[in-house]
């Protein structure tokens, strides 16, 4: 049986406004090694891509037809109350799942051209796209609308992390087959997308 994990529903909430998280957000490549809370993560989580809506559970992010393609697999680095290893979100439920228990910062920084934020990153937040979801409805549109759903999903994660104080980056650059390895994703009806780091900001010492 997989272990899951309950995320907290009592959400913090960040201190910026749209518009401020909008007009401040910026890529950070550059991170502590301070711990992030599951508090934060799970507000990362809920507000990118969870559940806004209950009565016919419609989410954070928009989505052609509410198919739903993208999922969440946070890599997690550095976070209080979570070993780590590769989960999934259990969107419906705000859980995680953990799949694999352990340290894969060395072999994301390969996947990732050697990218190093991506192991110094408190999270990785890899997304992944379920493509029938999208085309069993949308045929040959189903691709250009599983891309601009990331895209959205990602936007979130950047205005969510800014709200908070925490930063992150977009991750384009990476080896597709090697992630989709690491994940145990097959590459043809479920594949990486895009991959998004979180964590926090590494803050140059004050002079004194």
């Amino acid at each position: 049986m997989m272990d899951t994990i309950q995320l907290p529903h009592g959400l913090v909430h960040g201190e910026l406004s749209v518009e401020e998280a909008i007009a401040t957000r910026r890529s950070e490549r550059d991170f502590s090694r301070q711990p992030m809370s599951l508090d934060e993560l799970s507000h990362v989580l809920h507000y990118s891509s969870g559940i806004t809506e209950r009565r016919y559970r419609l989410r954070a992010a928009p989505s052609a037809g509410a198919t739903y393609p993208i999922e969440i697999y946070p890599v997690v680095n550095n976070v209080e109350g979570l070993a780590r290893g590769i989960y999934h979100y259990v969107i419906l439920s705000h859980e995680l799942e953990k799949l694999r228990e352990g340290d894969f910062r060395q072999e994301m920084a390969q996947a990732s051209l050697r990218q190093s934020m991506v192991s110094e990153a408190n999270v990785a937040l890899v997304l992944s796209a379920v493509f029938q979801r999208t085309r069993r409805r949308y045929r040959e549109r189903a691709q250009r609308y599983i891309v601009l759903e990331t895209g959205h999903i990602a936007q979130n994660i950047y205005l969510v992390a800014t709200s908070l104080g925490l930063g992150s980056c977009a991750i384009g650059a990476f080896h597709d087959e090697d992630f989709n390895l690491l994940l145990g994703l097959d590459g043809k009806e479920e594949s990486v997308i895009y991959i998004m780091v979180v964590g926090k900001i590494r803050k140059e010492q004050a002079l004194v």
